[in-house]
This record gives structure tokens, sequence and C-alpha cells, in this order.
């Protein structure tokens, strides 16, 4: 069994190199289920005749729209949980069906699982469930009312690692982290457009909460919990609770990967304490990015936002003007992420904007330029000669200091910086789809290599690099657009 002296040292030992790379070798014959389903359980349907949102999503990104609070009764959670994890389209590819979902996942592997633990929700019995996208609808686990520990109602949102592990191997579990946090994010958006309560909660105890959703933690934990306006009725640990269903198997031969499993140990250890503000970055010659004019901005709504997100390639580059560089940068800067990362900025052809690599602090409005040039095409070959990033006018790029976030956080600062980094990498894909243009996130990078590109401080960790801009769109005909 391999054991980790720190959450760094697994960060360290999953960089890619150019002669190091832990993925491929993919089994056709055992590609995991995309779903997980429990034979013989209860479902509840959940009701589809429900109404969505009209807000836009810029407001909601922005946080400037505050609805009057909701209470949360089944149509609302089907509301809710349509628009964070449901199917938005579905395409055929020869014999099969793909559907696309409100929320991207790395290699549309889908590891993510939700859970709801239930207490007094109207139209809705007591106890714990799992959604089943496929059917939209909730699958019974347990009858009883949630432990008084539980701060129901609430959902738990956890990993299935074999998912990923299939094609990223070793790496799979920073990807994991990353989808948990895209999800995360699209339930903390869609609860402000529907005007219910929502907390990410990433400080839970893992032990008991992964005990009474009966997790295996080689092959399944919790990742976050998302309190839905519940409280805990009660202290102390929630025991496990039995006769859980059982579930089919993720694929026919599960291969348990050991790195991923000491890194769910290691950063199952709880925090040691919230992060700092602001983390640290050399002093450099900052200039001021003036805020944009939202006045009379016309976008689509968080829900039409969502059900168009796509993971787009086919950048166009063209000039892009600083008031929609200012506007992107507000759609992507969510407050709550202070002090877990880092953003940075590659740009090509803005307005009054040197090309190169700047760093982003939100507080201040300030772009401070690192490295200077035309080093979109460099970025793009550190990232598998992945040539079509070159060609977006920005890359944004999410880092961390992680020994500095872990000597203050504990072991549990690497999940804190991965699923922050999934949750600034959803608000792009949803400020770009805002603003017209295409955003694609990419986690497979060689990360050395990446970070001379960039010219990252040593002490800086790439976690994350999502490429935006113009794009060439399709006409209904087929043929391609300039955006």
């Amino acid at each position: 069994m391999t054991v980790l002296r720190s959450a760094a040292e697994y960060h360290r030992l999953t960089r890619y190199a150019p002669n190091r790379i832990s993925g491929g070798g993919m089994d056709p014959l055992n590609q995991p289920n995309p779903y997980k389903t429990y034979p013989g359980a209860e479902r509840i349907d959940l009701p589809r005749d429900v109404t969505l949102p009209k807000a836009p999503a810029w407001g909601i990104l922005k946080g400037d729209l505050k609805r009057t609070s909701q209470p949360l009764d089944l149509p609302a959670l089907a509301r809710l949980l349509y628009m964070a994890c449901g199917f938005t389209a579905q395409v055929q590819h020869g014999l099969e069906t793909f559907y696309y979902r409100s929320a991207p996942s790395a290699g549309a592997l889908y590891p993510v699982e939700v859970y709801l633990a239930a207490r007094d929700v109207p139209g809705l019995e007591d106890g714990l469930y799992h959604f089943t996208p496929a059917d939209f609808a909730l699958t019974r686990l347990r009858r009883e009312r949630p432990p008084a520990e539980i701060p129901a109602p609430c959902l738990f949102l956890s990993a299935l690692f074999f998912r990923s592990a299939w094609k990223y191997r070793q790496r799979a579990f920073r990807y994991c982290l990353m989808d948990a946090g895209h999800m995360a994010e699209n339930l903390h958006l869609a609860s402000s457009a529907l005007g219910l309560e929502a907390e990410v909660d990433l400080f839970f105890l893992d032990d008991p909460i992964n005990d009474y959703l009966g997790l295996d933690t080689d092959r399944e934990a919790c990742l976050a919990m998302v309190g839905l306006g519940g409280k805990a009725e009660g202290t102390g640990r929630p025991g496990p609770a039995g006769g859980t269903p059982t579930a089919e198997p993720t694929a026919p031969n599960e291969e348990i990967f050991d790195l991923v499993s000491a890194a769910v140990r290691v950063t199952a250890a709880p925090s040691a304490g919230p992060p700092e503000k602001n983390l640290p970055w050399p002093a450099g010659r900052p200039r001021v990015l003036a805020e944009p004019d939202w006045e009379g901005f016309d976008g689509p709504t968080l829900v039409r936002a969502l059900r168009e997100r796509r993971s787009r390639r086919n950048f166009v580059p063209q000039e892009v003007t600083q008031d929609n560089l200012a506007r992107f940068l507000d759609l992507v800067s969510g407050p709550e992420l202070a002090g877990t990362v880092n953003l940075g900025l590659v740009t090509n052809e803005v307005r009054d904007l040197p090309d190169g690599f700047h760093h982003w602090l939100p507080s201040t409005r300030t772009l401070d330029l690192r490295t200077g040039g035309f080093i979109g095409p460099l970025l793009a070959d550190t990232a598998l000669n992945q040539d079509w990033m070159g060609r977006a006018n920005l890359i944004l790029a999410v880092s961390t200091p992680l020994d500095f976030l872990e000597a203050q956080c504990g072991p549990r600062a690497l999940r804190l910086a991965y699923l922050a980094a999934g949750r600034v990498g959803h608000r792009a894909y949803l400020g770009a789809e805002t603003l017209g243009w295409g955003c694609c996130g990419v986690g497979a990078f060689f990360d050395e290599k990446a970070g001379r590109v960039l010219g990252l401080p040593p002490s800086e960790d790439l976690l994350y690099l999502l490429p935006v801009g113009p794009y060439r769109k399709r006409t209904h005909g087929g043929r391609p657009a300039s955006a």
C-alpha cells in the first residue's frame, strides 16, 4: 500500500513529462459505465414539467441578482438537479447515443455521483437518495431520517475513481476533483438563479460521511457537500447506516490505482485552517483593468448558457477589446475562491494590451505581465501538442503554490486547490458562452515545461488551462460561420 507524506507529493508524482505520461492503454472491453445503478431499488421520478428561471447568466455569475429566498420542495429540487447535473442534448455516434450534460467532464467520463440526504422536503420522504441522470429520478438508499449530525437537506458529490482512471491512470484524482468543482459551481450558480440556499462545504469529516453513504473509498469517496439550507440537529459523528442496496459494478474489472487511493487517504485529514485571502506572488508592475460597461448588455439566460455549453476547440483569433476582456474576467472571478488559486491569462490580440502571460488579481483589478510574447503555440506544445489551443485569443491558467497552501491548511490543500480550479473553470465555460465565445478545459500538459513557458514562480503549481475566445460556429445548414 502506497503511503504519501504529503498531498503535494501526489501532485509531483503525477506530473507529465515528455518521457513520462501515465494515461493511455484504454481497454474498450472494460470501459466504465457512466451511470451508477442500484438494481431493484425503489425509484422516485422527479417532476419534469417545471418552470425554469429566466435570470441572465451574466447577472448570476457576477452575483448582482439576488432572488427572494424560495423553499426547497420536490419541484424546486428537480429544477436544481436538471440545471446542475442534467442532460442538455443528445447526439448519435454510430449506434450509440451520447448525452451532453450541463457540467463538463474530463474525457467525457463523468466520475461524479450525486447523493441527497432529505429531511423535511415537501413532496419527498426523509431518507438518503442517489440521483440518476439517465432516468431523471432519485433512487432510495435509506428510508430512515438522516442522522442528526447531517445538515440535511444537503447534497454529497462523490467520484467513482475508475471512471477517470480508465483513461488517466494515476493522474485521475486530479480530474475527479476538478469535475467535482465544476459540479459544485453549477449547483452554486443554479441555486442562485432559483432563489435557493446553497453552501459548498469542503471541510466535512470524511470517514463518517463515506460510511453514511456506504462507499468503499478505494473506489468512490465524497469530495464535496452542498448544503441546501438545512442545519444539523445534533453534534457528533454519524454512524454507518445499514442495508444499503448493492450497486452494479462500474466495469467488468474495476482496477484500483494505488496513488489515487493514497491521495484520497492523505487528503481526508481535517483542514488545519482556512487559507489566507491572498496567495504569494512576486511583485511586478501591475496595470489596472477598467471596469467593463454592462449597461444594455444582452446575453443568454443561465439556463440557455448551460444548455448550449460545449467544449469548443475551433478557435478563430480576432481582436478582443479590453471591455470584453474585463467582462470575461469579471464573470470568472468568484470572490469565494480567493486565497486558494492564482489566476493568470495568456493574451493574444487584445487591444492595447501586450501579448504574453499576465497575473490577474481580482481584488485590485490588476494585470501584471509576467512573460511577454506570442506564447500560445508554445503552451499548446506543452499540452501534448494540442495545436488548436494556440489559436485561442486567451488561455486562462489556474495555479497555486501547493506547498504554501498545504502548510496553511494541511494535506486537504490538494482538494481545496483542484476543486477551486474546477469551479473557476466552470465559470470560464459559462462566461465564454455568455460572451458568445468558446472554451475548452485542458488538464493534460507537461507540468514543469508549461510552467516554464508561462514563467510561473518556482513555487507555483499549474492545475488547469482553459483556452477561450471567438470560435467558428456552425449554421443550421452545417456550414461554418465566423463568430
